[in-house]
Order: structure tokens, then sequence, then C-alpha cells
């Protein structure tokens, strides 16, 4: 009877503790690590998503007539051993042709990277597109995630996640997939 209790137990501790990634996670590959527990929700200047992430990690806000977004970095860290994290909603369609991948490879070239994967995806059921590339900025080692997600035929949101330094990008990477995967549209 008592190795039935202790499955059970352990069966349910599992079921509400244990997170399923997300699509974007698994197409990444990223292996479940350290868990974030935010004390914070920040909102978009027009108020139309929000993020979670914590007090202590610098966050700014930015709007114009075609964009308001949030700009999220853990400054208690050196920056290769951190993120940048931006997000935005904007206004205007966006379609995944030839011609958005044409544009987008165009913009990597032009910024002196080189594209490492792509894949697109459903957030939400809503179709979406990610791209990982790699290089220099700034004389150090750059690694930049792009995703976009196609949210209305007049609204898409664009995600940035920006890792510098050699060491621990993949975790980096899918630590800062927990922010993204606390965005709640308004």
């Amino acid at each position: 009877m008592k190795p039935i209790f202790t499955a059970i137990i352990l069966v349910s501790l599992c079921f509400f503790s244990c997170q399923n990634p997300s699509k974007l996670e698994q197409l990444l590959a990223c292996e479940s690590s350290e868990t974030f527990r935010f004390d914070k929700t920040s909102t978009d200047f027009n108020k139309t998503f929000s993020i979670q992430n914590y007090k202590k990690w610098k966050t700014n806000l930015y709007y114009d007539e075609y964009q308001s977004s949030i700009m999220i970095a853990d400054t208690t860290k050196a920056l290769d051993k951190t993120f940048i994290f931006e997000i935005a909603m904007y206004d205007g369609e966006l379609n995944f042709t030839a011609a958005f991948n044409a544009g987008l490879k165009a913009k990597i070239e032009q910024n002196n990277l080189e594209l490492v994967e792509e894949n697109y995806f459903k957030w939400q059921d809503k179709p979406a597109y990610y791209s990982r590339s790699k290089g220099i900025k700034n004389k150090r080692n750059y690694q930049e995630l792009n995703i976009y997600i196609n949210h209305e035929p007049t609204r898409y949101l664009k995600a940035q996640i920006q890792v510098y330094g050699d060491q621990n990008i993949q975790e980096r990477f899918c630590s800062s997939l927990q922010l993204f995967t606390t965005l709640k549209i308004k």
C-alpha cells in the first residue's frame, strides 16, 4: 500500500510542477532549466500586451505611431552572462512569403550575421516564425533570436533576444523563452 501511495504522490507532484515545453522551446531543443518566479508584470505603452519579469531587471517602454515595445535586461549580471529581451507589437501586415524570407536574410547579411537556423511554428494557434543568427557585434561574439507572430491581419508581434559572449548560449536563450511564454496579448 505504501509504494502505491508514494507513486501517486510522485505522479501528482510531476503533474503540477513539471511544465511541458512550448513548441518554440522544443524547436530550440531546450531542456528543463531553472524556473523563474517573476514578481512584476510589465504592460506596453499602448496596453496591447503584457509580460512578466523581475522588479530588479531594467525595463524600458517605447512607442511611436507604428509600434509599442518593452525591453527587459537583467543589469545585475555582466552582459556575457545574461540576455537582452525586446518585444514589440507592430501595426502593419506580416505575411510569411518568399519576399519576407528574402528580406530577413538580406537584413541578417547587412548586419554581418550568419543565419544559424530558422523554422515556422504555431504560437497559440497563430502562424509564427523564428530565426537564429550569429556574428560579431560591438567587438563581441553575438547571437540573436528573432520571433515573429502573425497576430492579426493588421498587427504582428516581434520578439528579439540578444546574447553576447560564448558561454551558456543555449541556456540563456532557453531562459529568455520563459519570459516569452508569459506573454499575454490583450
